[in-house]
């Protein structure tokens, strides 16, 4: 199951069918495991420059479809049928909202729950390579992510909430996991105390004599 990325710059495609020999890199040779190192060959762009063959990654949902993508894969051809994965589950994303300089939400798989940070401009964390240690600020507080390299997605940041899935009946009970997970590490932010109205001031009884006769009145 190979698929062909084109670099935005100048068109280059990478073929992992073919690979690239003139760089040792052997055929069959997924996009998404290409070595730190590798650049586009005709122009130099960053591997991130590259769209897959889905399209542009110019939205959330292209990204979140992306990101799937990739994961299914390693599901299909890595990762199906070892004992740290339930089959029970598929891969699924929930709950993506705006945070930092780009988006946060929850990604379900066979084999994890993670809490994934995808930037808006894939050059936001481009200096950091695929396991670093980076730490991110929620609004429940500090957390250790690790930076992980996600194909043409470029570097997204990982919070690994559960890893032993086999805990799940079936994906209903990891999707409800993944919410309650969401729910806690960002919770709305408080709301400040109604303030209390002024209790109103007590009229007297009756009319004065000042509106009775009027200002000139004794």
């Amino acid at each position: 199951m190979s698929a062909a990325f084109s670099c935005a710059g100048c068109g280059f495609v990478y073929d992992e069918a073919a690979g690239d020999a003139a760089r040792g890199l052997p055929p069959g040779l997924r996009f998404d495991r290409l070595p730190d190192y590798w650049r586009c060959p005709g122009c130099g762009g960053p591997q991130h420059a590259f769209v897959p063959p889905e399209g542009p990654l110019d939205s959330l949902d292209a990204k979140i479809a992306a990101l799937l993508a990739v994961y299914r894969r390693v599901w299909v051809e890595d990762m199906g049928g070892t004992l740290i994965c339930n089959p029970a589950l598929d891969v699924a994303a929930i709950g993506f909202r705006p945070f930092g300089p780009g988006w946060a939400g929850a990604v379900v798989s066979p084999w994890f729950l993670n809490i994934a940070l995808i930037p808006a401009d894939p050059d936001c964390w481009a200096g950091l390579r695929d396991g670093d240690e980076a730490p991110e600020t929620l609004p429940a507080g500090a957390y250790n992510f690790n930076a992980a390299r996600v194909g043409a997605l470029g570097t997204i940041k990982t919070l690994a909430v559960v890893s032993a899935m086999n805990v799940f009946a079936g994906q209903a009970e990891a999707l409800a996991a993944a919410e309650m997970a969401l729910a806690q590490l960002f919770p709305p932010p408080s709301q400040p105390e109604p303030t209390p109205e002024p209790e109103p001031t007590p009229q007297k009884a009756g009319l004065s004599r000042r509106a009775l006769f009027g200002r000139g009145g004794a």
